[in-house]
This record gives structure tokens, C-alpha cells and sequence, in this order.
């Protein structure tokens, strides 16, 4: 018999020792798993796909339905993208596998929220009083917001054609508008501020802001609410085209958040708080370093298939909120004086159920939830935004056209410029409101008298009632001196307007918002 070569014998070695290890694994399978935080686990999950590091959508610990707005960046920056990954930021720091669902189409996204399809899905705080009311399906899901995310400062904006210089030369005019969305709260609000409303204009219903570009681009409308920078191709589109009011200066009108229903949250309070706190983290990073801002715009560009300098500019658009700025927001900060979530909820509630959009909403309470804000802890880049501080106006300022008015009769006793109380509850009820929705705005203060009297007297008691009207709303409601402009006519629009003697409408007080 020939001897065996060494090769040979090799060979046959290794099959017995093989065979060996796999009697053994299928008897010992713990010897072939590692130990990792006290919990046995295959060195190679069977959760994670073969290449990028990302785990299957299957495994995710949360669905997050989205928008293409860029103010959902930052999420999407943790998450290194759409699909849950063991390389992003949210799972080596949080844990978190989290998916996200691109849904532009807003019914869509309710309907997979509904289904459980989506666990989480984003609302702007403005229009949610629309879902909130009774048959809307979302009230019986138990659907609350525990979440802020952004404001938009600068994402919507209202362009007009030539000739339309204030929200008065609206009047009559016909506008294109998403109705039921963001848009139509920037709509809503801006008409307040000039005492109107959506009655005193013609409303062309479109699908949402893009469709009114399209429309006021090819000249079917005079106005039209858009997204940016949309805005800026309507202005290059018609000669004359200017854009009227935008959310940089209308600062608090549109507010965007996070729903969930109230079941999942009371079960899921742990990963929802991690997950909060990932996302507010995120954007304070991204408010004090241009290099992160960078990378969230780049993640977001590649993530939704948009143009990076879409995501870039989108970002500066608006201001992504804090954990401050959630407290202030969700009324827990108790010094806090400007909008709330509860305010700006409610108005529209009063709005869109009078615009019969709106069926009877639950209360702020009843769609809010403040146990995860409560919970988190975070320290760094996470104050609040504060107030808008101005410089004292300079004459170009004061002179400059306002691009709203809303008159409010103040009664003051006569020769006197004591604001009574009664006169305090009008201003508190009928403009503080509007000073905090448009708080980039200066407030010019016009005080008149009619055409009874000395007009030099006259003259100088309207700018003492003017000036006593600033101070109240400085001491009372913390608005910073510098924003108002103080002026007294006197009886001198009631001579203009050939009135002769006492006019109640001349003793009034003209709020003007201002552009800087």
C-alpha cells in the first residue's frame, strides 16, 4: 500500500478537527456568541444587512413619517440617512433604530399614522386644530404633540404683484393658498394684522405651495402663499413682484412638530425621550456650528433627493428649537412671555372653526404631552431663543411705509393719558397677540384725537397716550423700547379727512407693523 503524502495527511487532519468544531457548536452554541452588556448575542446580528452597516427596516424601533421641509434635517443628519443604521450618530449614542418614511402627501401620511404603519408623524402646531375634532379619526387614535421641532423663518412667504404695496391692498384680490395648511394660517394671521380676514379676499384653492407658485408665476392670481425659495422665482417671474410678509418677520405663526399617539407614548416612553433628546441635541449643534449645519444639509440633500444648496438655504429658513425653546413653547418655563403652543393652538382652533375647517377641537391640554420634554436633560446649546432685542430706529425707520395697520379704539379720559384698565384688557385682548406672532416687527404707535380743541394741545396729549400705550405693553409684556416708534397726529388725519367737531373714529390708536 503507498504511503500517504504529507498534503494528504493535511487534508484529512483538518476535516477531523472541522467536524469536530461543528459537533461541538451544535451541542455548545454559547461558545461561538460574545457577551455584550450582560446579553448573549450572535458576534453577527442576523438584524443587520450584509453591507453599509444598516440594519433591516423590520427591526426598526421607530417609524418616523416626514415631509420634504428642511427643517427636519437634523433627524435625518443623526440617522445618517433614511434607514436605520448602526453607524449613525442616533444608534452608537441613543440606541435608536429608527426609520423614516419620505410622505409629502399629507393624507397619505395620516392615513399610515392611523394604521400604525408610521409611529410618528409631523404636524405644524397651526393647522392641528383641523385634526383634532370630532370624525377626523385622529382624535379617536389619541393623537397628541409632544414635540417642537422648528419655526419657519423664512420657508413661507406671501409674494404679490405689482401694485400691491400692504396687506390693506389685499382687499378684493384674489390669492392662491393651500387651505387647511401652514399656508393658510400665514394667510390668516397676516389679514388679522390689518383687520381683515378671508372673506374680504378671493381664496384659489391650490394643493399646497408649489402649486401656487405655479400659479401666480403664470399670472392667474394677484397673490399667492409659497414655500421657499419659490418666493424668489414669483419675484423674477413678474415685473414688479415683491414678497409682502414672510416668516422672518411673521415669526410665530408656523410651528412644526411630532405626533404620536397617546398608547404608544405611555409604552414607549424611553426610546421617545432618547429620541427627543437626539433630535433637540442635533439642532443646537447645528445652530452654533457652520460644519454641522453643512453635514445636516448635505444628509438631508442625499436622503430626499434634493439639490444640497434646497437643504442648505432651507436651514437658514428656519429656527430649529431647543430644549428652552420646547419649554417655552409647551408653557413650562413660567417667565416666558412670548408664544406658547397652547396660544397660537387655540387661536386657530377659535379661526378654523369659524372657517368651518375645524369641527369642535379638543383643548391644548387634551393634544399635548409634556412628560418627554420634562424628562429630557440636556445642558449644552440648549437655551432659548429670548427676545428680539432692537436698536433704537433711525429716521429712515421711522419714516418707512408700514406694511399693516390695526386700529384699536382706546378710550382715555379727557385731557388725561392714564391708560385705564379697561383700555389695558383691549390692548392685551386685540394686539399683544399680533406684536408676538410678527415679533421681528417694529410697532409704530399712532395716537389721534379729533377736531375738537387747540390743535397743539391735541398734538401733544395723542403722543403722551401714543407714549403711554408703548409703556404698558414694555412693562407689562416685556417688549424691548427700542422696537416702537411713538407718534402723536393730533387732530390732524380728522382735518385732513374734512371732519369738523367730536368723531369717535379719530380717537383712536393706530398699531403699524413695520419692516426693519
Amino acid at each position: 500500500m503507498n504511503k500517504l503524502t504529507t498534503g494528504a495527511k493535511f487534508f484529512i487532519i483538518l476535516l477531523i478537527v472541522g467536524g469536530a468544531a461543528t459537533a461541538v457548536y451544535f451541542a455548545k452554541p454559547d461558545l461561538f456568541t460574545k457577551k455584550s452588556g450582560g446579553t448573549t448575542s450572535k458576534s453577527t446580528s442576523t438584524s443587520e444587512k450584509s453591507s453599509g452597516g444598516l440594519f433591516s427596516s423590520n427591526d426598526a424601533d421607530l417609524t418616523l413619517g416626514l415631509n420634504t421641509w428642511s427643517g427636519f434635517a437634523p433627524i435625518v443628519w443623526m440617522n445618517g440617512g433614511l434607514e436605520p443604521n448602526k453607524e449613525s450618530q442616533l444608534y452608537k449614542k441613543y440606541g435608536i433604530k429608527l426609520k423614516i418614511q419620505i410622505v409629502d402627501v399629507f393624507d397619505d401620511s395620516r392615513n399610515k399614522f392611523k394604521s400604525d404603519n408610521l409611529n410618528l408623524v409631523y404636524c405644524t402646531t397651526d393647522a392641528f386644530p383641523i385634526e383634532m375634532g370630532a370624525g377626523s379619526g385622529m382624535v379617536d387614535a389619541g393623537t397628541q404633540q409632544f414635540l417642537q421641532v422648528d419655526w419657519s423663518r423664512g420657508g413661507d412667504a406671501i409674494v404679490v404683484r405689482k401694485g400691491i404695496n400692504t396687506v390693506a391692498d389685499l382687499k378684493g384680490k384674489t390669492i392662491s393658498v393651500a387651505e387647511g395648511t401652514a399656508s393658510h394660517s400665514l394667510l390668516i394671521k397676516v389679514l388679522e394684522a390689518n383687520e381683515l380676514t378671508v372673506s374680504d379676499v378671493n381664496i384659489k384653492k391650490v394643493g399646497d405651495g408649489i402649486e401656487s407658485a405655479k400659479f401666480f408665476k403664470a399670472g392667474a392670481v394677484d397673490a399667492a402663499v409659497v414655500w421657499s425659495p419659490d418666493d424668489l422665482d414669483c419675484v423674477d417671474a413678474q415685473p414688479g413682484a415683491k414678497v409682502l410678509v414672510n416668516t422672518k418677520i411673521a415669526t410665530h405663526i408656523i410651528a412644526d412638530g411630532i405626533l404620536v399617539k397617546s398608547e404608544f407614548l405611555q409604552e414607549n416612553r424611553d426610546i421617545l425621550i432618547k429620541f427627543a433628546t437626539a433630535w433637540l441635541e442635533a439642532n443646537g449643534r447645528i445652530n452654533t456650528s457652520e460644519i454641522s449645519k453643512k453635514e445636516a444639509a448635505q444628509a438631508f440633500a442625499t436622503a430626499f433627493n434634493v439639490d444640497y444648496n434646497f437643504a442648505y438655504n432651507g436651514i437658514n429658513n428656519v429656527r430649529l428649537t431647543t430644549l428652552g425653546d420646547n419649554k417655552d413653547f409647551f408653557g413650562l418655563n413660567p417667565m416666558y412671555q412670548g408664544m406658547t403652543g397652547e396660544q397660537l393652538y387655540t387661536k386657530m382652533s377659535f379661526v378654523y372653526g369659524e372657517l368651518k375647517l375645524a369641527n369642535n377641537p379638543l383643548a391644548w391640554r387634551q393634544v399635548s404631552n409634556t412628560s418627554v420634554i420634562e424628562a429630557i436633560n440636556l445642558t449644552t446649546n440648549q437655551d432659548a431663543e429670548g427676545a428680539v432685542k432692537f436698536t433704537a430706529p433711525t429716521q429712515e425707520v421711522v419714516q418707512k411705509e408700514a406694511f399693516s395697520n390695526k386700529r384699536i379704539s382706546i378710550n382715555f379720559l379727557t385731557n388725561s393719558s392714564t391708560l385705564s384698565e379697561d383700555s389695558k384688557a383691549t390692548i392685551d385682548r386685540e394686539f399683544v397677540q399680533t406684536a408676538k406672532t410678527f415679533a421681528k416687527a417694529r410697532i409704530r404707535i399712532e395716537g389721534n384725537t379729533d377736531a375738537v380743541g387747540n390743535a397743539s394741545y391735541n398734538k401733544s396729549l395723542s403722543l403722551k397716550r401714543a407714549q403711554s400705550v408703548a409703556s404698558y405693553l414694555v412693562k407689562e409684556w416685556g417688549f424691548d423700547a427700542n422696537r416702537f416708534i411713538v407718534v402723536g397726529n393730533g387732530m390732524s388725519k380728522a382735518v385732513n379727512d374734512g371732519v369738523s367737531g367730536e368723531n369717535e373714529f379719530y380717537r383712536r390708536t393706530d398699531f403699524e407693523l413695520v419692516e426693519e
